[in-house]
């Protein structure tokens, strides 16, 4: 129970400074590096996962506690990043609507904007060290992004489609 325990804090903890649905940067030192509940593949697989449907990564954190703990962990690991953030984040909107005319909310919206670039591009940067390894990688890589950057196509095709290819090249 104290594993179980430790796991939902630590969830918590990640579900609260995550900013856009994951913070996979802190994900990285904190399940992989830190703790060892999960290796590198699987984050970068989990958060591939992740992709498969909209909104926030709740595929990805469920797959991280599966692995670490099993069904427990799972159920622990959605819980403890979700539910704390998702009454914060009802409490917020309220108070978000209410405050929305002042200034310091502009200013504090505007001062988000840099930090969430930021977190955005160290997990792609985690991401990008665990899964790119080759030049066939970089590869399926630049062409999913240029696919997403000037297409319509749906983010789960892209990720469906560059699994075959990874597959196919024995990636």
């Amino acid at each position: 129970m104290t594993g179980l325990w430790a796991m939902f804090l630590a969830y918590v903890r990640l579900g609260l400074i995550s900013f856009g649905g994951t913070n996979v940067a802190e994900m990285e030192r904190v399940l992989v590096g830190e703790r060892g509940w999960i290796d590198a593949g699987t984050l970068a697989n989990g958060f591939a996962l992740g992709q498969l449907m909209p909104g926030p990564n709740t595929l990805a954190v469920t797959h991280y506690g599966y692995a670490a703990a099993g069904l427990a962990g799972a159920l622990v690991a959605t819980l403890g990043f979700y539910g704390p953030t998702a009454l914060i984040g009802a409490v917020a909107a309220l108070a978000w609507e209410r405050h929305r005319a002042n200034p310091w909310v502009v200013a504090f919206r505007q001062a988000l904007l840099p930090f969430g670039g930021g977190v955005v591009l160290a997990g792609a940067l985690v991401l990008g060290q665990t899964s790119i390894t080759s030049w066939a990688g970089v590869a399926v890589a630049v062409g999913a992004f240029l696919l997403l950057w000037r297409t319509r196509v749906n983010s789960a095709v892209v990720v469906l489609g560059a699994a075959v290819v990874g597959a196919l090249l024995g990636l």
